[in-house]
């Protein structure tokens, strides 16, 4: 299937949507969690500091894919592997519209 116009415009609405999902999660995950001063409730602090921390990380992974695949469709390259240059597959993108390889250069690079 040949990307065309609507697919794109479809795709930049689910991205965008996705994007302020996850600036709002990173902007609560900032917030430091304060249960009280007892030793308990410091170990529960430290505890879900340390969880955010992980999910910050992987949240910001997802947030610098998706302003990229934003970026593919003002330039007009959106659906094209960044590696093969060849078109991704309309499927992967429909599940991952931050996709930036096709199925096969990403099994290529994970070997």
């Amino acid at each position: 299937m040949t990307i065309d116009e609507k697919f794109i415009a479809k795709q930049q609405k689910a991205l965008l949507a996705e994007k302020q999902k996850l600036e709002k999660k990173m902007v609560e995950l900032e917030k430091y969690p304060d249960y009280g001063s007892g030793d308990d409730d410091n170990a529960k602090e430290y505890e879900d500091f340390e969880n955010n921390l992980s999910i910050e990380k992987q949240l910001k992974t997802l947030n610098k894919e998706i302003t990229a695949a934003l970026k593919t469709i003002d330039n007009g390259t959106y659906g094209k592997c960044s590696v093969c240059k060849k078109e991704i597959e309309s499927d992967r993108l429909k599940s991952m519209p931050y996709a930036a390889v096709c199925v096969v250069c990403q099994k290529t690079k994970k070997k």
